[in-house]
């Protein structure tokens, strides 16, 4: 924002001295100045916006820099502005180069990829942070459409030119959004404003005084130059500059801020030290879990390798053995299917899966889901108990529709003796709730935290893989699953989705 403000203002004075100085080679001068004001204007608004929408892009940075360059490089020579002469009212208008039609394009170019970012930043940011794009785009859009009329004469349009009239409404917009929607840290620009005013008055005055005596005391009493006054002085202002820029801060500080800036650039401080503990905590977490994951791994693998194992030792021995054979035939592809169902269960958790999402009844995929189950609740002789709305939400049906059956699975082999299996579908705000609740003998306290790991299971069958799969599912719907249960009074799913998905910029 600074090098903007600096290169917008440097292209208005320049307009301004173009317009009262008088004779042709001082207003070719001032012109050629604007022009070369105006060759940052751009570059500078670009970096801005990338700064701004905290997108760095090193390589669009560079393109953009190397064409200011290159523009600056002929903007004191004939090829760039010739010369200066009367158009249409205008007492003197700049007279194109061969270089002048590439400035133009080089303005929309930079320009437009500007807008187009911070169009595409409106979509995905916050909403604290919209109205301040809102205002930037709408000053910034401003300011280019008066700006671009400054070509019209060179364009030979007889139409007005009114860039000094929509720089002061660009002015007034952004210093709205600075002092409304915080676009700067007004206070944080007003103390370093205060120190830096109090330090530029007190150095001036400490300069000129101090040549002054320097240059007296050198001259009568130690016959030296005056140049030895001037490094005298330069040296004497270097020294005390830092102790006392401290000791000004920290006087505004107390008078004007009791000390908030640097609370806050403190609170900053600490923030950033947690973040990378809290990224730190993370990789640990990630690392333990692989732990897990590789133990849990070798024990499910380990059984069924050891069963192919022992009949294929004996195998040679029993091959004319009819029953033997049968059994083998039947026991091996059994064991490989196991390991091969453990490996896609560690690739379903272990990648996002390819979501499809559209507009499903969430009531219907439930029924559904329980029509499958049927069967064995009658078997086992577990009644179920549904409280279904229609309610449309946007989910992928395959994957949502495991999930759920993971979780009633889970229900059901908690139930061995009969039960009852509960389902309730709610919807609140944006939100979609399924509540999936059994009276079978529950999960202990300690336990209760790991059920949806790897690998972790409280039966003596099953790999302890289908909750780890439906917490993976659930949380890339951007949902949430919770659970609740104690020891011999049965245990209850939440499971909380988004009715609508959010759409990725």
């Amino acid at each position: 924002m600074t090098w903007l403000s600096l290169s917008i203002a440097a292209w208005c004075f320049a307009q301004f001295m173009g317009a009262v100085v008088i004779g042709r080679e001082a207003v070719l001068f001032w012109t050629r100045f604007n022009v070369g004001a105006a060759v940052l204007i751009p570059v500078c608004f670009l970096w801005f916006v990338l700064v701004f929408t905290d997108k760095q892009d090193k390589r669009l940075m560079t393109a953009a820099l190397l064409a200011a360059l290159l523009l600056l490089g002929f903007d004191l020579t004939a090829w760039f502005v010739r010369d200066v002469a009367p158009v249409f009212i205008l007492r003197y208008y700049p007279v194109p180069g061969p270089v002048y039609p590439y400035f133009g394009f080089y303005l929309l170019l930079f320009f437009s990829l500007g807008f187009v970012k911070l169009i595409k930043y409106l979509a995905i940011c916050g909403e604290a942070k919209k109205n301040q794009v809102k205002y930037v785009l709408l000053a910034s859009i401003i300011g280019f459409t008066g700006g671009m009329t400054a070509f019209f004469p060179i364009l030979n349009l007889d139409l007005p030119v009114i860039s000094h009239y929509f720089m002061p409404l660009y002015l007034a917009l952004i210093l709205y959004a600075i002092v409304k929607h915080n676009l700067l840290d007004i206070k944080v620009v007003i103390f370093q404003g205060l120190v830096y005013s109090f330090l530029t008055v007190f150095f001036t005055i400490f300069y000129v005084l101090g040549l002054v005596i320097f240059s007296q005391y050198f001259s009568r009493v130690a016959h030296a130059d005056n140049w030895i006054a001037l490094l005298a002085v330069v040296f004497t202002s270097v020294l005390i500059f830092q102790p006392l820029r401290d000791l000004v801060q920290k006087a505004i500080d107390r008078i004007f801020f009791r000390g908030e800036f640097f609370y806050r650039q403190k609170i900053s401080d600490l923030s950033a030290e947690n973040k990378n503990l809290f990224q730190r905590l993370q990789q640990a977490d990630k690392l333990a879990s692989l732990g897990t994951i590789a133990a849990g791994m070798a024990h499910e693998i380990k059984n069924p390798l050891a069963a192919i194992k022992g009949l294929t030792q004996v195998l040679p021995e029993n091959l004319q053995d009819r029953q033997f054979i049968l059994d083998y035939a039947e026991i091996v592809p059994r064991q490989l299917d196991r390991i091969n169902k453990l490996v896609d269960d560690l690739l379903a958790f272990g990648r996002p899966a390819k979501m499809t999402f559209r507009e499903i009844d969430l009531a219907k995929l439930l029924r559904d889901t329980f029509k499958l189950l049927a069967e064995e609740c009658r078997q086992k002789g577990i009644t179920v108990r549904l409280e279904l709305l229609p309610t449309p939400i946007e989910a992928d049906a395959g994957h949502l529709g495991q999930a759920v059956l993971n979780v009633l699975l889970n229900a059901i082999q908690a139930m061995a003796e009969g039960g009852e299996l509960f389902a309730r579908l709610t919807v609140g705000g944006e939100k979609a709730t399924i509540e999936i609740a059994d009276t079978g003998e529950g999960i202990a306290a300690d336990k209760l935290a790991h059920v949806f790991d790897p690998f972790f299971t409280t039966k003596g069958t099953g790999t302890g893989m289908g909750l780890a799969v439906t917490y993976r599912i659930i949380k890339d719907h951007g949902g949430e699953i919770t659970v609740d249960s104690r020891l011999g009074e049965g245990t209850t799913f939440k499971i909380c989705l988004p009715i609508k998905q959010k759409r990725s910029a």
